[in-house]
């Protein structure tokens, strides 16, 4: 997965990072033996995340359409969605 994440390096990309059905463009800032590193315009913070979180990557020169649940204002031409974790809590 890093030598895949790697041609990406520097570039705008696509991810779910903030919600889990929703895409936005991030930069590519790292990939890492157990991670790789994004952040986004709106704000100064680097998330890392861990490779194992990777749920898919799509790639497409021409840009990546999102469809389904998840959602996109903008097409990408390299996508990572992630796996988000959700806690169940009984009521």
């Amino acid at each position: 997965m890093k030598k895949l994440i790697e041609t990406q390096l520097g570039n705008e990309i696509g991810i779910n990072i903030h919600s889990a059905h929703r895409i936005e463009s991030a930069t590519l800032l790292a990939a890492e033996d157990d991670y790789f590193s994004v952040t986004t315009s709106e704000e100064e913070n680097v998330f890392h995340v861990p490779y194992v979180n990777i749920v898919k990557v799509i790639e497409n020169p021409e840009g990546v359409t999102v469809s389904g649940f998840f959602k996109s204002h903008k097409t990408h031409p390299f996508v990572i969605k992630i796996g988000h974790v959700v806690e169940y809590v009984p009521t």
